[in-house]
């Protein structure tokens, strides 16, 4: 009994979904929000990215609610939802009803099975900007993830024990049934996992590459107070994709990517005010998934095993931007986004629920965006800096979404030009 009452509990153990599109953006300068500028000609920019990433302890659901991934991954095995799991519960819940009129059988509970997860995020990621000419720059940039998570699995004391002792020796088979439910449901689940081929459910602390991007910026239509750019960013999976073996992975790499962007900047003064729509179009793949063979085999078997085709939806963006020029040296924005992203498909040539494993994939993320910057290039150019370089921070948080996790992202950016 106890075993499938805990499935439901171990399958909403994922922690961290996909945030690898807040990575790399690619840009060859840090000079404003959402800038349309290139390199100029033959000259280079190695750059480096430090990413903190928290709140992903968060999830937005279909619903659009905000909710802790504690409390989604937290069940209070109750009289009715152990009748729900195991059908046999029932007949006791029956049975403990008829002594006296304190309907024991309702009140029955094994307590509350809960997940204290606490996931973190750290990304270094190297990028290498050069300018082609005075309109087209090329770049590539591959991050360096870091995970971290304090996971731990407890369950609050029930009622079990207090009952047995107003019911007393009342029979055997009641006996017997009191016995079946005086468990420790953190221990059962990690048997449960164990029985079904999981990985264990324990901290984690890794370091992992993240997927390659290779971007290509064009300025076009530039006028005195405007200017656009085309950007193409072209993902290549080197990173390590979703493990169907562990609940708590990242599983936020691993894609072939295409992304088409445009951007358009108009000067007013002091103030850029900067516009940009996009698509991302993830290419079909092969993966390794436990396909389900039903809604109610919410922890497949490792017998379940397959190769599945898989088409990741894909992903429209789209957002606005305002940036105020205090000086030469020195500029801050704000910025707002939002991306909606299409459903993930699943096909395959054996038996299961494909359908299943796209259940809940497609999102809608509204995120706000505070950066600062200061550049020396200026005072590079009038020889009173030594090297010409920029320092940008950015400060961006979900502010809203539907299937995808809350981001708080603080991220440094150094940047050096020759």
């Amino acid at each position: 009994m106890t075993p499938t009452a805990c499935r439901k509990f171990l399958k909403a153990l994922t922690v961290v979904g996909s945030f690898a599109g807040v990575l790399l953006a690619l840009s060859p300068l840090a000079r404003a929000m959402d800038s349309t500028e290139v390199l100029p000609e033959a000259i280079n920019s190695p750059s480096v990215r430090i990413g903190f990433v928290s709140g992903i302890g968060f999830r937005f659901l279909s619903s659009g609610d905000l909710m802790s991934l504690n409390d989604i991954n937290s069940i209070e095995f109750d009289a009715k939802a152990l009748s729900a799991f195991e059908p046999r519960v029932n007949e006791l819940v029956g049975v403990l009803n008829q002594f006296g009129n304190q309907r024991l059988g309702d009140q029955l509970s094994l307590g509350t099975l809960k997940l204290d997860t606490d996931p973190k995020i750290k990304y270094y990621a190297p990028v290498f900007a050069h300018g082609i000419n005075a309109r087209w720059t090329v770049a590539v940039g591959l991050p360096v993830v870091s995970y971290t998570n304090k996971i731990s699995m407890t369950q609050s004391r029930g009622n079990v024990e207090e009952i047995r002792a107003q019911i007393g020796n009342a029979s055997p088979e009641i006996n017997a049934a009191f016995n079946d439910l005086s468990v420790n449901l953190a221990t059962v689940a990690n048997q449960t996992l164990e029985a079904k081929g999981y990985k264990p459910i324990t901290d984690r602390e890794e370091t992992q590459l993240g997927d390659l991007n290779v971007a290509s910026l064009i300025e076009f239509a530039k006028r005195d107070n405007a200017s656009g750019q085309y950007k193409l960013i072209l993902t290549l999976p080197t990173g390590k994709g979703n493990d169907p073996d562990d609940l708590a992975d990242i599983g936020a790499f691993g894609y072939t990517a295409i992304e088409n962007q445009l951007t358009a900047n108009y000067l007013m003064g002091r103030l850029q005010m900067a516009g940009k729509a996009g698509y991302r179009y993830t290419l079909p793949d092969r993966v390794v998934r436990r396909v389900p063979v039903s809604e109610s085999d919410t922890l497949p078997g490792i017998e379940t095993k397959q190769t599945v085709e898989r088409s990741t939806g894909g992903a429209v963006f789209g957002g606005g931007s305002l940036t105020y020029r205090f000086s030469d040296a020195f500029n801050v924005g704000l910025g707002l986004e939002r991306t909606l992203k299409d459903g993930d498909r699943y096909s395959g040539s054996s038996t299961g629920r494909y359908d299943l494993l796209g259940k809940d994939t497609d999102s809608q993320t509204d995120r706000l965006r505070v950066g600062l910057n200061y550049s020396t290039i200026e005072s590079f150019l009038a020889g009173t800096s030594l090297l010409p370089t920029m320092i940008a921070y950015e400060f961006s948080d979900t502010i809203r979404g539907v299937n995808t996790e809350r981001m708080t992202v603080h991220e440094i950016w150094l940047q050096l030009f020759f």
